[in-house]
């Protein structure tokens, strides 16, 4: 948005540096990096004070974490609020036996009642959310998760050979890829399914040599454990390069069953023309139609089918991804679509 409209950003202090960075868009850092600042009501005047100094003439949340504020900015400033849901964060918690979801879905409710207009990240979530908070379809919008290119990039110079250097991988072994935040829980859940379920039907069916390289920090000491006696699967923790793994992998796995929204990481990945096998629930909110033969989606706890689906795709040449695919997810067609929709509001 930053390449077309005058934006401010209103943030949290960052964990790392990034002065160095050059952003389309004024950054202020303006919350510590606390949990409490969600209920920090001494934010409000400042934010109030920012909008007016800098005349703006729409207000974008991200998430509904801060909405109790939406009421009172459209009340002394006078401004729209749009606020950008990347998934519906009650049915994600509720996914996750959170006992609390009911308060998430009352507050959840509230928050996009309260906002001019709501932007969902899939049609299935915005159809979804206006069926579970009884929102008026005229004051929601679907605006896809974006990623950088305009078309498949120029992909990593010898990324296999240099993943085979990395982590000992011979050159007749293929590579299988999962990444994700480990800390999560439906992520680190994924790779004891890769471990209960996905490796032992590998292990009977495959014809080829292979190994699964797991990538993302903070995975649970215990699920470490498991690992220690399975040679095949390598954790590597977190890596600086994951384009280099995404372009160096035979195929990208994404066996999600629990958690809402997009799985960004599979965009992500298709996005760089590598083939992603997903479980129905890791697919969810990615358009099939515009993924040509780079998405393959197996019914939910079908491991047979998902390990038939490996196997299949590991004796197979690398599909490249249709232009459409970055038609629709390109982060300027995006922006491109959603100010002409904003004009509306």
């Amino acid at each position: 948005m930053g390449k077309v409209n005058q934006v401010t950003v209103f943030t949290v202090e960052p964990y790392k540096d990034v002065s160095h960075q050059k952003f389309d868009f004024e950054l202020i850092f303006g919350m510590p990096f606390k949990a409490t600042r969600y209920i920090n009501i001494f934010l409000l005047p400042k934010i109030i004070k920012l909008i007016k100094q800098h005349q703006s003439d729409a207000v974008f949340f991200d998430q509904p974490w801060f909405g109790w504020m939406i009421p009172f900015i459209r009340l002394f400033t006078g401004k729209k609020v749009f606020i950008r849901s990347n998934n519906i964060e009650y049915l994600r918690f509720k996914s996750m036996d959170k006992q609390w979801w009911p308060l998430m879905y009352m507050y959840e409710k509230f928050t996009y009642k309260v906002s001019n207009l709501v932007i969902f990240v899939s049609e299935a979530e915005q159809q979804k959310a206006i069926y579970e908070f009884d929102l008026n379809p005229e004051h929601t919008l679907h605006t896809p998760y974006g990623i950088p290119q305009l078309q498949k990039p120029e992909l990593s110079a010898n990324a296999r050979q240099k993943l085979g250097e990395l982590h000992s991988i011979l050159p007749g072994e293929k590579i299988i890829l999962f990444f994700a935040t480990m800390s999560y829980r439906p992520n680190y859940e994924a790779v004891e399914f890769i471990i209960s379920q996905i490796y032992p039907k590998l292990k009977e069916t495959a014809t080829s040599p292979f190994k699964i390289l797991i990538c993302g920090k903070n995975l649970p000491a215990n699920i470490i454990e498991k690992l220690k006696d399975k040679p095949e699967i390598i954790y590597a923790g977190f890596v600086a390069e994951i384009e280099l793994y995404i372009d160096g992998a035979d195929v990208m796995i994404n066996p999600i069953l629990s958690g809402g929204g997009v799985k960004t990481k599979a965009i992500d990945t298709l996005g760089r023309s590598q083939v992603v096998i997903s479980t129905r629930t890791g697919a969810e909110g990615i358009d099939p139609a515009v993924c040509g033969s780079n998405l393959i989606i197996c019914e939910n706890n079908n491991w047979s089918a998902f390990v038939k689906a490996i196997n299949n795709q590991l004796h197979l040449n690398r599909p490249v991804i249709p232009q459409s695919f970055y038609d629709t997810y390109s982060w300027p067609h995006i922006i491109e679509n959603l100010m002409q929709k904003l004009e509306k509001y």
